[in-house]
């Protein structure tokens, strides 16, 4: 069984900017979800702005490595905001 590996971004949301977050969002997890990769998000019970994101997916199925996945991440990046990434393994 292939060892499991979890990417999580924090990414702050303007008021103004939530329902193109919430569409990006759709597009990440519907591409995502469609290889077999899991996609939750999370938002802070203090600051409706906060978001916590997180991909989680087989270490030999990275779906970043597909174009719609790609795609999405970037349109997410790029008209919404972005933040620090940090990615996780399964301990050995």
């Amino acid at each position: 069984m292939a060892d499991r590996h979890l990417v999580s971004q924090r990414r702050t949301v303007p008021a103004e900017r939530l329902p193109l977050y919430e569409q990006r969002w759709a597009d990440l997890h519907v591409a995502a979800t469609a290889l077999g990769a899991h996609a939750w998000r999370f938002v802070s019970s203090t600051d409706p702005c906060a978001y916590l994101e997180f991909i989680e997916f087989r270490t030999d199925a990275d779906p970043r490595a597909d174009p719609a996945v790609r795609n999405a991440l970037r349109l997410l990046d790029a008209r919404v905001g972005a933040s620090a990434v940090e990615e996780w393994g399964e301990p050995k």
